[in-house]
């Protein structure tokens, strides 16, 4: 006898810490933006705006940690899910305005350098150099950022044979054109959404290719603000969703591990044509369970090798085990019990059209 179902699996942990990890990110990027603006806004007006974007994600952090972490899930499945959909609808709406406040701290940043760099030229006491190379170590040590040091060197190394028949004055303008250039709104936007994704998720090589995917399909065609947030948006929701299935996974493992079945690595696929996530697991009687984890957060299994309804027993032991790890669920859906007659029938037509293709 065998028993198939399905479940819509609800991880608030993971999808309530991917988020946090996201706001907590931003406050720290904005902070440091304080240093450079107190060297080059004697008016605050820079300053005062930061102030104003880091209490807005303070309280959003504190109102965020109140309506979803702080939140008790009720074990009742009913509750549990209805909460759940409160909670998630809650967390959606935050991670959206997430990208928004993303993009309004990037657009500070950019002006901040922007003023930045007017200073440096208006500083500048051009008029005691006496060559291009005494100009652009001048320029080198002005700067801080190496970003900035890389932008002026190669600027100097990439224009020589104009350079050099130019005055001081000249490489000046050249070179604030050549920056005004790079620091083009909708460039510099994107090159801070690109750099702060990978510096907050350098060690996970699934995120970063959510990002290039995304980056391929959307900012290829165009890289207006709209299209940017767009992007941004349709970024944390993939990673996200990623993320969850991933921290699922593992714990799906670690349940069915726990109440005696075995999984091997090789029993673990990913079929990317159909975006799920395959799990194989065995015990010491024979007695089969498979997992396919789909992209939304649901789950099928299927339980082979039992007497009767003795799947229902390891069905329930399963999901008490996931429960424990903090992983609530709904009730099972499409419940369906086969006898071994039909799974016998299904596995031949399976294996008569394997043996088609090879032929």
């Amino acid at each position: 006898m065998s028993m198939t179902a399905e479940e819509i699996l609800l991880n608030c942990e993971k999808h309530f810490s991917f988020i946090a990890t996201e706001i907590e990110s931003l406050i720290v990027y904005i902070k440091n933006l304080l240093a450079n603006c107190k060297r080059i806004d004697n008016s605050k007006f820079y300053e005062d705006k930061i102030l104003s974007l880091i209490d807005k994600l303070v309280k959003q952090k504190e109102d965020f940690k109140k309506n979803t972490i702080d939140r008790e899930m009720n074990k009742d499945t009913h509750i549990a899910i209805e909460t759940y959909n409160e909670i998630q609808k809650y967390a959606e709406g935050t991670r959206d305005l997430l990208a928004e406040l993303k993009l309004e701290a990037f657009s500070l940043k950019r002006d901040i350098v922007s003023k930045e760099q007017d200073m440096i030229f208006q500083s500048l006491n051009i008029n005691k150099l006496n060559n291009l190379k005494e100009l652009e170590h001048k320029l080198m040590i002005s700067y801080e950022q190496d970003t900035d040091k890389l932008f002026i060197k190669n600027f100097f190394e990439d224009k020589k044979e104009v350079l050099i028949n130019l005055n001081n004055e000249e490489v000046i303008s050249l070179l604030k054109k050549s920056m005004v250039q790079e620091n083009d709104y909708s460039k510099v936007i994107e090159k801070e959404i690109i750099s702060s994704a990978i510096e907050i998720y350098k060690n996970d090589i699934e995120t970063i290719n959510i990002l290039k995917e995304e980056m391929k399909n959307v900012l290829e065609k165009s890289n207006s603000r709209d299209t940017l947030l767009r992007f941004y948006k349709n970024f944390l929701k993939r990673a996200e969703n990623e993320s969850i299935r991933r921290d699922n996974i593992t714990k799906i493992i670690k349940a069915v591990t726990d109440i005696g079945y075995i999984v091997n690595e090789n029993d673990i696929r990913k079929i990317k044509e159909k975006n799920i996530v395959v799990i194989h697991a065995t015990n010491k009687d024979g007695k089969t369970a498979d997992f396919a984890v789909k992209f939304d957060g649901s789950l099928i299994y299927n339980w082979e090798g039992f007497e009767e309804h003795e799947h229902d027993e390891d069905a329930k032991a399963f999901l008490k085990k996931l429960r424990e790890y903090n992983i609530l669920h709904s009730d099972e859906y499409k419940k369906v019990y086969r006898e071994p007659n039909f799974i016998k029938e299904a596995k031949l037509k399976v294996k008569q059209k394997q043996d088609k293709k090879e032929k």
